[in-house]
């Protein structure tokens, strides 16, 4: 179970105000601050070892030092530290970064009315009231630099019109303040890869348009069309018109459920009972502020040191009961080792209620009794038995259609392309995992791939799984596919048997597998 970044609680989306400026203010390589604070990781600077924190072998975040010896988000920890040989390494501690930014956001609400965190060590405020306050925009953030100075923390800033422009004006160093009506001019010449979609800007690429501007000039129904409601949220920011705003209240306590267990807890059921009432009453809180939350990060500690942290989402919003339910999965699924002795819930999406009210006409997200349906079958059958389909990326089949148990946040695909992927139309039936067969010659042995290249050895019979053997009436391929848990070079073939079935196989380390059967 992976540990994921973790990030506070999203405002409802209301249309942005006419003249309102937002304010974003980003600590440089947060986890890499709060991991020389904790003592995770050595002094910085002149005299220290460059720095970076590590998550399932790989850099999540890096210092300045070991940007300068190469290193990357994303690499490799082996990679970086032939890069950096006197690179230090911390694991990464997403409970304790988003603990020390709760220090950051009270400095900052001690001198604006209001700002809300938005992750990555960034936080969103209101700028207009401020600027009215300190004479200036420019005395604002000189306001809240001194409210950060006791902390030790350097931070950069950005305002524009909206948030996602504010959000990119704070990505350099220093301050970068966009004029009122400049938005969209700051935004036209960057590239659609700050959008953060990975799908969207391939397919932007692949179409030709390369920067925001070109992007921003495309027609709403064409957009619409081909990339849906999120193609048009993506739009519209980089058009200057994100009408995201900071959340009025901050972050709040009633916004965050915390609680601690002394003893410790060790089984679900006993779970059940001590966050149930909590629980309860964290919702009904949420619901007097015609809040509802449609995505959860629950955080699991052990009683010696060990977390689990998940994301969950599931159509429409959550109620009392399914924030429980995933507390329970969760503590069944993790390998804490130890008493659990603290939970935490931290909405990372809270929507206004009247976004699920259902219409007069019905309709809605998903239907309830839908929705009911599936979760009793989870408590009858087990979570893992009641699965969801998200489309993926990968050059084999069964990566292009990605299995999540019901109420599970889909992992996002991978970024693409894919060189070897099989064109549609695809296979209807998937073999998870590949099956083995057997693809014979004229003379009975066993086929092999790179005769096929040269056109020799051609397939005469096949076995498939379970059944009788078949004659082969046409077959296609070779194609190469190179992929290292496979074999060096794995092999795809298609071929119609006899029975008037197509098939889609692999030949991988010298063995024939079944991918899939066009039904």
């Amino acid at each position: 179970m992976g540990i994921e970044t973790t990030s506070s609680a999203a405002a409802p989306h209301p249309v942005r105000l006419r003249g309102s400026r937002i304010g974003v203010l980003r600590v440089p390589d947060w986890p890499i601050v709060v991991a020389r604070q904790t003592g995770a990781l050595p002094g910085g600077g002149e005299q220290g070892s460059p720095g970076a924190v590590v998550h399932a072998m790989r850099i999540v975040a890096c210092d300045e030092g070991a940007r300068a010896d190469g290193v990357r988000t994303g690499m490799r920890v082996r990679d970086a530290q032939a890069a950096s040989p006197l690179l230090a390494l911390a694991p990464a501690d997403p409970v304790g970064e988003a603990l020390a930014f709760e220090r950051v956001v009270r400095a900052v609400l001690a001198v604006v009315p209001a700002a809300q965190p938005i992750g990555d060590g960034a936080l969103a405020f209101r700028m207009r009231g401020a600027s009215r306050f300190y004479g200036s925009e420019p005395r604002a953030i000189e306001a809240v630099r001194a409210a950060l100075a006791p902390l030790g923390l350097t931070a950069s800033f950005g305002v524009a019109d909206d948030r996602f422009a504010a959000e990119l004006a704070a990505g350099g160093r220093g301050e970068t303040i966009v004029p009122p009506g400049r938005s969209r001019m700051f935004l036209e010449g960057l590239p659609v890869g700050v959008l953060g979609d990975d799908e969207l800007p391939g397919m932007l690429h692949r179409l030709g348009v390369h920067t925001l501007g070109g992007f921003a000039k495309l027609p709403d129904d064409s957009i619409r069309d081909r990339f849906g409601e999120a193609g048009l949220v993506a739009l519209a920011r980089a058009r200057g018109e994100d009408d995201r705003r900071v959340d009025a209240d901050g972050l709040g306590e009633e916004r965050v459920l915390r609680l601690a267990f002394e003893p410790g807890i060790e089984g679900v059921h006993e779970l059940a009972l001590a966050v149930r009432e909590p629980v309860e009453r964290f919702v009904r809180q949420l619901a007097e502020q015609r809040l509802v939350c449609s995505e959860i990060r629950i955080v699991l500690r052990g009683e010696e040191g060990r977390v689990s942290e998940r994301l969950w989402r599931q159509p429409g919003f959550l109620r009392a009961g399914d924030i429980v339910d995933r507390m329970r999965w969760q503590l069944t699924e993790s390998e804490l080792g130890s008493p659990l002795v603290e939970v935490q819930a931290l909405p990372e999406r809270l929507d206004a209620d009247a976004a699920h009210m259902p219409g007069l006409w019905g309709g809605g997200d998903i239907d309830d009794r839908t929705k009911h349906a599936l979760e009793r079958l989870q408590g009858m059958l087990g979570r893992e038995a009641v699965l969801t389909a998200a489309p993926g990326g990968g050059r084999l089949l069964a990566e292009r259609g990605v299995l999540t148990p019901w109420g599970d946040a889909a992992p996002a695909p991978a970024a693409g392309p894919w060189p070897g992927a099989l064109p549609p139309p695809r296979p209807t039936v998937v073999f998870r995992p590949p099956l083995p067969v057997r693809l014979l010659d004229a003379a009975g042995a066993q086929v092999e791939a790179a005769a096929l290249d040269v056109r020799e050895g051609a397939p005469v019979s096949f076995s498939p799984p379970a059944s009788a053997r078949r004659r082969v009436v046409a077959w296609a391929g070779p194609w190469p596919i190179r992929r290292r848990d496979l074999g060096d070079v794995v092999h795809r073939v298609q071929i119609l048997d006899g029975e008037g079935e197509a098939w889609v196989l692999l030949q991988a380390d010298g063995l024939w597998l079944a991918e899939g059967r066009y039904a």
